[in-house]
């Protein structure tokens, strides 16, 4: 039995036998004859899956007029004369839903799947760039991620990633769903930096669950507007981070005040005592509770001294302590706002015991700050993983 990929390049050969250009059609009765009725049942099913996919992906149109055909789109003839086209669609995911009845958790369920986890998403998509597919199609949200943020904070509402990336699709009417996931699909199709997949990723089934070739016009109309609100372009996004640390000496000091000054050069809004508390007589307590409660990230800066201070709730350390300590165990313990970074001391006696067991960033060897710098903690701020888990492929046959 055919699959889906096997049908789509099907009806692609249709076009190629004829030699058709952009704006060329195809009849659908070609179709008919020559390769629908030669289909098994199961496969007919399939093929209104995949037409209506590369329909809703512009490949080409359908024209229900009389003689009733398909016209290749400028897309559809770049792709079907280009063998290194065809095979980088095979590495390409497939997330928008059926046409119509839409399961609209399956769809997101399908969607995370690619683009949220960040240790094996295949095309990781962070939280303030999935901000800006959002903001061209709702004009009751804040006007950037950080404010969204802040306002979830005050509700008390998760900032779980796959908690808010669901929440924020919900909010839109069903039309402009559709029109977010054509938006990141055609953005997936777009991108070149991605991994190796197999033939399954490219799965109609699962994408589309209608024969109706006909009803196809509205399709067709949101892939057309998804182009236009591609290029509206948010306000660019800058993540607040808190700076937890012990003041152990004047060298210690004026390491922290460099990480920070880094990170502010490189789009990061480090907030930190040394410049953001304020005026003399501002209450300590409320800047450090506004600054953890309301960053994304905070960075917690572990030395022997550090830990000590933990354990006593000495100091505005101890304070910060048991405002993070509250909040991981309200968030939940796999909550990763926290960073831990290592500066000074061992494992034992350095690392607060919330922060044990979690993965940190190790900046005790002042020589490799710099890469540790840029390819752990500025990535992992920016939600731009350095590395991405591969797709598993098929088990090979064996003799």
């Amino acid at each position: 039995m055919k699959n889906e990929r096997e049908i789509a390049e099907l009806i692609f050969d249709k076009f190629r036998s004829a030699k058709c250009k952009a704006g060329h059609i195809v009849m659908f009765r070609v179709l008919q004859h020559t390769l629908i009725d030669k289909l098994n049942p199961k496969e007919k099913e399939l093929f209104f899956i995949v037409f209506n996919g590369l329909i809703f992906t512009g490949y080409f149109t359908y024209e229900n007029t009389s003689p009733e055909c398909i016209r290749l789109t400028e897309k559809g003839y770049d792709y079907i004369y280009d063998d290194d086209k065809v095979a980088a669609m095979l590495q390409k995911p497939w997330v928008i839903p059926q046409v119509d009845k839409t399961d609209w958790d399956k769809a997101f369920y399908k969607l995370w799947k690619f683009i949220g986890p960040q240790d094996t998403a295949t095309h990781y998509i962070g939280g303030s760039q999935f901000y800006k597919f959002i903001m061209p199609l709702c004009d009751d949200i804040p006007p950037s991620y950080t404010l969204y943020i802040e306002q979830r904070r005050k509700k008390d509402l998760s900032t779980s990633r796959v908690e808010y990336y669901n929440d924020l699709i919900n909010h839109l009417d069903e039309e402009k769903r559709k029109e977010l996931y054509v938006n990141i699909q055609l953005f997936l199709e777009d991108t070149t930096d991605t991994k190796s997949t197999t033939t399954d990723d490219f799965n109609f089934d699962t994408a589309f669950i209608t024969t109706d070739a006909i009803a196809v016009e509205e399709v067709v109309k949101s892939v057309n507007q998804a182009s236009v609100a591609m290029t509206v372009e948010p306000t660019e996004v800058i993540p607040n981070v808190f700076i937890s640390y012990s003041w152990d000496s004047q060298e210690h000091e004026e390491w922290i005040i460099n990480l920070a000054t880094k990170l502010c050069d490189n789009g990061v809004n480090a907030i930190l005592d040394k410049w953001d508390l304020g005026s003399l007589g501002k209450p300590l307590p409320h800047f450090m509770e506004n600054a953890i409660t309301k960053s994304q990230r905070v960075i917690c800066v572990m030395t022997p001294n550090y830990k000590k201070k933990t354990e006593n709730l000495a100091g505005g350390v101890g304070y910060e302590y048991s405002i993070i300590s509250a909040e991981i165990f309200t968030d939940g313990v796999n909550t990763s706002k926290f960073i831990p970074l290592f500066r000074n001391g061992t494992d034992a006696d350095a690392i607060p015991t919330v922060l044990r067991g979690r993965k940190y960033v190790d900046m005790r060897d002042d020589t490799q700050f710099e890469e540790k710098f840029v390819h752990e903690l500025l990535r992992d701020i920016h939600e731009e993983p350095k590395f991405k888990k591969p797709v598993i492929g098929k088990k090979p046959t064996f003799d």
